[in-house]
């Protein structure tokens, strides 16, 4: 038998997993892809010429694999911790866990991406939409952790 503090765990990691994955694939597909205000690797290669706007949407294309590949490994420990118990999980509890995978991955991107290994900035040729990307995503990880904090995990399961 599985003890509440085990299950609350098993569904942190597995919404948190699912929200890393997931605030990777929406900005791969939102700021990489379709405004192309960015690409992952556009501090390396020229995303205003030809072959490097080619190269950059191909690591874009690549990475996005990846993550939706980590939102899967996050689906699927979602569904095992679903199914491995007969409790009903907590809605606001689960939403807190995927806010905050997503949180996560977006101060990961801005500090580590955008100012450690300057792989790129959130709009090419300026640095200036970094900073309020890093504190949106602070923002976005306390909005996680206060869902977290509010919710109450999950309920015992009616019995018939």
């Amino acid at each position: 038998m599985t003890t509440d503090a085990s299950v609350r765990r098993r569904l942190l990691i597995a919404g948190g997993t699912t929200g890393f994955g997931f605030g990777a694939v929406i900005d791969t597909v939102v700021f990489h892809l379709t405004f192309q205000t960015h690409h992952l690797l556009s501090g390396f290669y020229d995303p205003y010429s030809l072959d490097g706007l080619r190269t950059n949407v191909m690591f874009d294309g690549l990475f996005l694999l990846a993550t939706l590949g980590i939102a899967s490994v996050g689906l699927g420990l979602l569904w095992t911790t679903v199914n491995g118990t007969a409790e009903r999980f907590s809605t606001r509890y689960l939403v807190g866990a995927i806010v905050v995978g997503a949180g996560v991955f977006n101060v990961f991107d801005g500090v580590v991406d955008h100012y450690l290994l300057d792989l790129h900035n959130v709009v090419h040729g300026t640095e200036a939409w970094n900073p309020p990307w890093v504190v949106a995503s602070v923002v976005m990880l306390a909005v996680g952790l206060l869902l977290l904090r509010s919710a109450d995990g999950y309920t015992a399961s009616e019995t018939a």
